[in-house]
């Protein structure tokens, strides 16, 4: 395959990837948006970190020792951080921060 094919791709699929990224704003920069909208604007960042708790959790081995102790008390220390201080990467952070000492020094 050659080069200039590679490169003109990358450029078709760079220009259609930010066409699709622009035009709705482009569109509907004089619209108010729809209740739909700005309730799916609202939730929709809670609604994917439950999301990406619940992945995270499919693989845990809740039969066996230390019964997901260590994802448990991750859980809990950053939704516990995210009550207390409003801060995501805080939490994140303490609470990533915590699950790793747990599972490499503790459980």
């Amino acid at each position: 395959m050659e080069s200039s094919y590679i490169i003109g791709s990358i450029i078709v699929a760079t220009l259609a990837t930010y066409a699709t990224r622009i035009i709705p704003f482009l569109l509907f920069r004089t619209r108010e948006p729809s209740p739909l909208i700005k309730y799916i604007e609202l939730n929709m960042p809670l609604m994917i970190m439950v999301i990406l708790v619940f992945y995270a959790l499919k693989d845990v081995k809740w039969e066996s020792y230390p019964y997901g102790l260590a994802e448990i008390i991750g859980v809990c220390v950053a939704i516990a951080l995210h009550v207390k201080f409003k801060n995501a990467l805080l939490s994140i952070f303490i609470a990533t921060l915590v699950y790793m000492v747990l599972i490499q020094k503790v459980l």
